[in-house]
């Protein structure tokens, strides 16, 4: 068996056994990419009138929504944007199953425009098909290692579609279909040429997502960054203060007036998590940007007392540490604006397609083997009973 035959059948096969996980990590995928832009049209509470002035401190949100949460503790604040609802959220598992509730308050007035109670929505499902196949921590692994597989089904691919010489590659980078071409002919260019073009964005979604899922491969890229063996562990922060200390009034307000002051510059977006844990410190985003995460300050406080206990900025970060924080905007798209989120939607439903072209030309060939082998035994037969 030649080199390019054995890649043949490790495509195949790897294909395969993939196809399905596959089509759905990427159909979910392209869905994603413009998660925020659908999200915006089917559910109007998310959005508000800019009025181009400062937002509401945290205290006056949470007096807001505090008759809906029923005594439970909000475990994040989040202002996504100058024209977006700020959301107030607490999350738990109860008996087994995940009880979570949503309040959307105009981050002007403290309206209150629209509240959820363990209700999914349209992306809750996308995305939890996305990263487990709502099959819990199974289904995260069969996704991270059918990613592994997809990226290795890539590279076989192009190895199978590097032409021989130049008269093959004239078919190989666009369609040349003439008006008596059969569909079996078209299936074939549809697979090879779409997804060849369609590699060189895809191969940086999957690389994204393999980095999300194995640490061996987020280790190698920041190495790789950092033209280096180094390798940075992130240190959790932890609250310094005794837990029998009581906590200063309205913490959330002093946390979220600091990190503006910290941040110094113009921002969009910030994002506010309070500790679940009694040692847990209390996180806020800053975003000078509502479309990217990349260039987000993250400053960590002591949950009691709001003392800085940590700054992770831009500028602080070395360049594996600069590469890691763009995972999720090169994912979908954002690192490029509204063009790296068409060039991830399109390239993703190309991947989708590729399980059922690639299917149909496995099963054409396999009936054209099936026919063969049938025509030859009638051949045989009719020669043996002619020499009778």
């Amino acid at each position: 068996m030649t080199f390019k035959k054995l890649i043949g059948q490790l495509h195949l096969w790897l294909g395969l056994s993939s196809g399905i996980v596959v089509f759905i990590i990427a159909i979910t995928g392209a869905l994603w990419a413009f998660e925020t832009e659908i999200s915006d049209l089917i559910y109007p509470f998310r959005t508000v009138q800019n009025e181009n002035k400062a937002f509401l401190p945290p205290s006056k949100l949470i007096a807001a929504v505090e008759p809906y949460f029923k005594g439970k503790k909000i475990r994040s604040i989040q202002y996504p944007a100058f024209d977006k609802a700020a959301t107030l959220s607490h999350r738990h598992e109860e008996n087994g199953q995940d009880y979570h509730i949503t309040a959307y308050v105009n981050p002007y007035t403290a309206q209150v425009l629209h509240v959820t109670e363990n209700e999914k929505s349209f992306f809750d499902i996308v995305i939890e098909l996305h990263v487990n196949l709502m099959l819990g921590k199974v289904g995260g692994y069969i996704v991270d290692y059918a990613t592994l597989i997809f990226v290795v089904l890539l590279l076989s691919g192009i190895v199978l579609w590097w032409p021989k010489n130049k008269s093959a590659a004239k078919q190989r980078f666009w369609f040349k279909w003439k008006e008596d071409l059969k569909w079996k002919r078209k299936n074939y260019d549809l697979h090879n040429i779409l997804g060849f073009y369609s590699s060189f964005i895809i191969i940086f979604v999957a690389i994204t997502g393999l980095a999300w899922g194995f640490e061996w491969m987020d280790r190698a890229i920041q190495n790789t960054a950092n033209l280096s063996l180094e390798y940075t562990e992130w240190e959790e922060p932890k609250s310094v203060s005794t837990h029998t200390l009581q906590a200063v009034s309205n913490i959330e307000d002093a946390i979220f007036y600091r990190s503006i002051s910290e941040f110094g510059k113009p921002y969009e977006a910030i994002y506010m998590y309070a500790p679940d844990e009694i040692d847990e410190a209390f996180s806020v985003y800053v975003c000078p940007n509502q479309t990217t995460w990349y260039n987000a300050a993250n400053y960590s406080y002591d949950q009691r007392t709001a003392q800085l206990l940590k700054t992770d900025t831009w500028e602080s970060r070395n360049r594996g540490e600069k590469v890691n924080n763009m995972y999720y905007d090169i994912h979908i798209g954002k690192i490029l604006g509204l063009t790296g989120q068409f060039m991830v939607f399109f390239a993703s439903l190309i991947v989708a397609s590729l399980p059922f072209t690639g299917f149909y030309i496995w099963w054409g060939r396999k009936s054209k083997k099936a026919k063969k082998l049938k025509n030859s035994k009638k051949a045989i037969n009719k020669h043996q009973y002619s020499s009778i």
